[in-house]
């Protein structure tokens, strides 16, 4: 075992020790008698100051919020949050932007699930956050939220939310704008040495960059008198990208480094979209439920970048590149539930898609005489995938303490492209899954999970791009197939008091059709498929009151992991670390209540380990150097408003690439130069305000 992962180690063992001694005894809450539940009312959220649903379910105990996975389908991407139940109708809108919209005026109680539960839309999921609102309140209610940011000394950029809820025709209504973006600047360096070692080049680069998003919201839901609930959302987006970067490139000459030309850089991109969704959920009785599901999203991004160098003569070469890119996905789903008695509840589902990306690219070069176009495979093309699947589960509970929930998925589906590349594939996946809870006590819950899951395809794969900074070409790979993984799920939790808890876990996974880089006819990378692969990872997160040691109302929160991975490597056939994994990460929350002064301060720390990629002609490392600390205040002295300072990136932490250039393919080992890049992003400074009235 390396020195970082004793570290990892060492540091998680100090966690679960210390989350033992600081803590009091067992006080869960159980909800309507069941012991999978455990029911937060808002009193307990008081001493937080919270404004939203968001500043609740942040400070459950044990856990964090998880926007979803890579699996397939609408169904299995789902997050580990629910409002009544149910999930959010919405993929491109966060769980975290969802909750930001509910005031806690319209929050009865959260309930933290862990383990199956019947009646809920776990989805496979053993612990989720389930927020229970009001019912019968008619009054309305404003929530703002506005941010000023200032990145790396910039003027500060305002962006925030207003989201008004009222009540009309019988149902809660909300209407919401939102402003997103940033106007960041970052300094980096970039040395590049030869085979030999010797210094060849020194880059010396300015970013600076400006990205706005608007983005109007709608949403309705409805309780009818016999039980039947409707939910619609809709929103709008349009965003807007800008990019300035100048580089000065100079290289030895005799004892100091000379000019030799300049790089710029400029980009101009911009994009809107779209998305409709919504859900029935019509009553069958007292135990039986049918809900059906929609969603429609529309995007469409186009792209402007272009790169020229003037040397000492004046230009030199320029290259331009358009691209655009259209989406749609269409879901359709329905649910079926019955809940046969309180030992026995099963769920049938059927869903099926139709998902399409048009993309295009044109890049050329001027190298004096005007622009010339650079023809490349896979340039111009449509990927269209049109996707079935049922499925069924099954939650027993024959014990009190026991519960299984088992499941099974039948997906087909069909993935054709058309354009400058012509293909078409035909994919047929089964899954099952088991998970099983075991409540050994009101303190200690262990869960095992076994599945088998589908990966998620991102169909801009599918069509080439170029990188020219690092001159490579990723194109278009008619033949990539979805990944598939066998996994093995571990995970212990023992509560201390209310605040108090403890969690062990550890997966194991065994993959096919591992995605990761393949050469295209040694000339070209491409994303592909690279053989069978296995990852593994155990980790530990420790949430410790510390008014034990006199930090009275403090929340000291320890996680942390270390893993591996492994698989063939398509060009030297020698075992390698997947591409682009990050397995051992170390963080630090802490946050205080200063109740008498209305007062809260904290600082969170995290730090991972560096991720390694390998391509035909390059491979390179990513770290972060010695991690990153945030730190922030909070007052709630003014009422209705909470004002918040942050700073983030207090130690101007450096992000460091190592990459190595061959001649010809990476496994001859022929070193044409290798290159340390070095990224300074500065501290960034927030200052936001939000409130309801």
């Amino acid at each position: 075992m390396s020195f970082e992962k004793n570290t990892y180690l060492r540091a998680l063992m100090a966690g679960a020790a210390a989350v033992g001694l600081l803590s009091g005894s067992a006080g869960a809450q159980e909800a309507n008698g069941n012991e999978n539940i455990v029911a937060y009312p808002p009193t307990f959220f008081e001493v937080y100051n919270p404004v939203t649903a968001f500043d609740m379910v942040r400070q459950v105990p044990g856990f964090s919020i998880e926007e979803g996975d890579n699996a397939r389908g609408f169904g299995g991407t789902a997050g580990n949050v629910l409002i009544d139940g149910e999930r959010p109708s919405t993929k491109s809108t966060s769980l975290s932007s969802v909750l930001r919209r509910i005031a806690i005026e319209r929050v009865d109680r959260i309930e933290l699930v862990r383990g199956s539960v019947a009646g809920m839309d776990m989805r496979g999921q053993t612990r989720v956050v389930n927020v229970v609102l009001l019912t019968g309140s008619n009054s309305s209610q404003t929530t703002w939220d506005i941010t000023f940011t200032s990145e790396a000394k910039n003027v500060f950029f305002p962006t925030g939310e207003i989201v008004q809820t009222f009540k009309a025709w019988g149902a809660d209504i909300t209407l919401g704008l939102e402003r997103n973006g940033h106007t960041a600047r970052n300094l980096t360096t970039r040395e590049r040495s030869n085979a030999t070692g010797a210094l060849s080049e020194q880059f010396d680069e300015r970013n600076q960059r400006h990205f706005q998003k608007w983005q109007p919201y709608f949403s309705l839901a409805r309780k009818f008198p016999n039980g039947d609930t409707l939910n619609l959302n809709a929103k709008y987006w349009n965003w807007t990208w800008r990019r300035n970067k100048t580089s000065e490139i100079t290289v030895p000459g005799g004892s100091e480094l000379v000019f030799d030309r300049f790089d710029f850089a400029r980009a101009d991109n911009a994009g809107d979209g779209g998305e409709i969704g919504g859900d029935f959920e019509h009553k069958l009785g007292d135990n039986r439920s049918i809900k059906f599901i929609f969603l429609q999203t529309n995007r469409l991004n186009e792209f402007d970048d272009i790169f020229e160098t003037f040397d000492t003569n004046g230009f030199n070469n320029a290259t331009r590149i358009l691209s655009s890119e259209a989406t749609n996905e269409s879901i359709l789903r329905s649910v079926f539930n019955w809940e046969r008695d309180a030992k026995n509840s099963f769920e049938a589902s059927i869903e099926g898609a139709y998902n399409w990306l048009k993309a295009g690219l044109d890049v050329s070069q001027d190298t004096g005489s005007g622009f010339q176009t650079i023809v490349l495979p896979v340039a111009n093309t449509k990927v269209e995938e049109k996707r079935a699947e049922a499925a069924f589960s099954w939650i027993a509970k024959p014990l009190s303490n026991w519960t299984f929930e088992t499941g099974m998925k039948y997906e087909i589906s069909e993935i054709s492209q058309s354009g400058d590349a012509s293909n078409s594939q035909e994919f047929r996946f089964l899954k099952p899954s088991m998970d099983i809870t075991w409540d050994r006590n009101e303190r200690d819950q262990l869960r095992v999970g076994f599945r088998r899951e589908v990966g998620q395809l991102n169909f801009q794969d599918f069509a080439t791009s170029v990188n020219v900074t690092d001159n490579q070409t990723n194109v278009g790979n008619v033949e990539l197939r979805p990944d598939t993984t066998w996994k093995v799920d571990f995970e212990f939790e023992r509560k201390y008091g209310e605040k108090g808890v403890l969690i062990l876990s550890g997966n194991h996974r065994w993959i096919s059709d591992v995605r990761d880089q393949v050469p295209i006819n040694l000339q070209f990378d491409a994303p592909g498929n690279i053989g069978s692969g296995k990852t593994w990872q155990v980790r530990a997160e420790a949430r410790i009151p510390t008014d034990r040691i006199g930090l009275k109302d403090g929340i000291l929160t320890l996680e942390g992991g270390f893993g591996d991975s492994s698989v063939t490597d398509p060009l030297t056939g020698l075992s390698r670390v997947q591409s682009f994994r990050v397995d051992d990460f170390f963080s630090i929350d802490f946050r205080q209540e200063l109740t008498d002064w209305k007062m809260a301060w904290g600082f969170d720390y995290f730090k991972r380990s560096a991720f390694q990629a390998a391509f035909l002609f390059t491979q390179q490392t990513q770290s972060m150097g010695h991690g990153n600390l945030n730190i922030f205040a909070e007052t709630t002295r003014w009422k209705g408003v909470t004002i918040k300072l942050s700073v983030d990136n207090v130690f101007n932490v450096q992000f460091q690439r190592d990459r190595t250039r061959f001649n010809g393919p990476r496994n001859l080992g022929l070193v044409s130069f290798s290159e340390v890049r070095r990224i300074n992003r500065g501290q960034v400074f927030r200052i936001n305000l939000r409130g309801t009235f």
